[in-house]
């Protein structure tokens, strides 16, 4: 079996979400396995932050946007990875992937996209270019459900590979209730959503839907961990609905995973996912999951959890309900979900599934 040398991964953002958690565990993974790794990332993001504590090994990209423009920055970037012997580059995000896409053709080194979005890509003609299957030598999709994306936007359906985002189910198995948090809130059920507060999350509904639910006279208060640029205006539309004392909005949280065991459900609205990670630790944790049907988090949920459709606020009190008042029913369905969670999203497969791409393409590319 082909031995791979040295794998760098090229990540720009600076926040915390899904897609970072997923490389920094993709890292560890590799690490585990005995394959070189660099992890080149803006110097001031968490996931290079959380790489070192890790004892992974990284190097800052300084001014990382900047390599668009600065060609003896690139040509810098481009000789320290043949140095390094670097074999293939695997990218995260659209920064990645535009400075990979360059330093992968002047080194001649094949390149991995990873896409966790179930958004089109942009047909400008930019993007056409930077997207295509001659920059481009393999996709990673996250679910079924990007893939499709992907192809539908022109890219070779034979070159993109489902390979499913892993959780640590070992650091989740140890996660335990917190009684002394969920004294904090003194209500008898704690509903939550966990994710950017966006448009495209859609956290508009779960504020109706608290709305509706002080009308049931259920003791229920309702949990937003994350920030985003609708913050103000969930917060004003709170106030307009009279739940602002029943919405508490506790900003972004490093461990939400720790958080999210304390919910008696996790409410995830969302109109656009690849495949959501909160409602994948959800399922492992062994929360109950009431969820907008779209078609990342379906594929996600496997026929697991309670769905509805995008704004149908009455049906999500009924499911919300439901599952407060029909614990026995809820936990028999939960231990179902946590067993098809454990079984499809460990990371070890995410790990071995990515390394066989990587296999595939280096191979691909040694035989010309």
């Amino acid at each position: 079996m082909m031995n791979l040398r040295h794998i760098a991964h090229i990540h720009t953002g600076t926040g915390w979400g899904g897609g970072e958690y997923q490389v920094l565990n993709l890292l560890a993974g590799l690490s585990k396995r005995g394959i070189q790794t660099t992890l080149l990332a803006h110097p001031k993001g968490r996931l290079i932050e959380r790489a070192r504590e890790r004892g992974l090994f990284v190097e800052p990209l300084n001014n990382p946007a900047w390599l668009r423009f600065c060609p003896p920055g690139h040509a810098r970037l481009c000789r320290h990875l043949q140095k390094q012997n670097v074999e293939l580059l695997h990218v995260h995000d659209s920064l990645s992937t535009t400075i990979g896409v360059r330093a992968a053709n002047r080194i001649g080194a094949p390149i991995v996209l990873s896409r966790r979005i179930a958004s089109p890509i942009r047909r400008n003609l930019f993007s056409k270019k930077k997207y295509s299957s001659k920059s481009i030598d393999a996709v990673i999709a996250v679910s079924n459900t990007v893939k499709k994306v992907v192809a539908r936007s022109g890219y070779p359906g034979d070159r993109i590979h489902v390979v499913a985002s892993g959780l640590d189910l070992e650091s989740l198995d140890k996660i335990m209730p917190d009684a002394q948090f969920r004294r904090k809130f003194e209500a008898r059920f704690l509903v939550g959503g966990i994710g950017t507060l966006s448009v495209k999350k859609n956290w508009k509904m779960l504020i109706e839907v608290a709305g509706q639910m002080m009308e049931t006279g259920k003791d229920t208060h309702w949990l937003l961990v994350g920030d985003g640029p609708e913050r103000n205006r969930l917060e004003e539309l709170a106030k307009q609905l009279g739940v602002s004392r029943r919405i508490h909005f506790l900003g972004f949280q490093p461990d939400a995973a720790r958080l999210l065991k304390n919910f008696d459900v996790l409410f995830f609205p969302s109109l656009r996912e690849g495949t959501p990670g909160v409602v994948r630790e959800a399922m492992v944790l062994g929360i109950p999951v009431v969820a907008v049907d779209t078609p990342g988090t379906m594929e996600a949920l496997g026929g697991h959890g309670w769905t509805v459709n995008a704004g149908d606020i009455p049906g999500a009190v009924d499911m919300v309900l439901k599952i407060l008042q029909e614990p026995e029913m809820c936990r028999a369905a939960c231990e179902n979900a946590r067993q098809f969670a454990i079984q499809r999203f460990a990371i070890q497969r995410t790990v071995e599934d990515t390394i066989q791409v990587y296999r595939t393409i280096v191979n691909k590319t040694m035989m010309g």
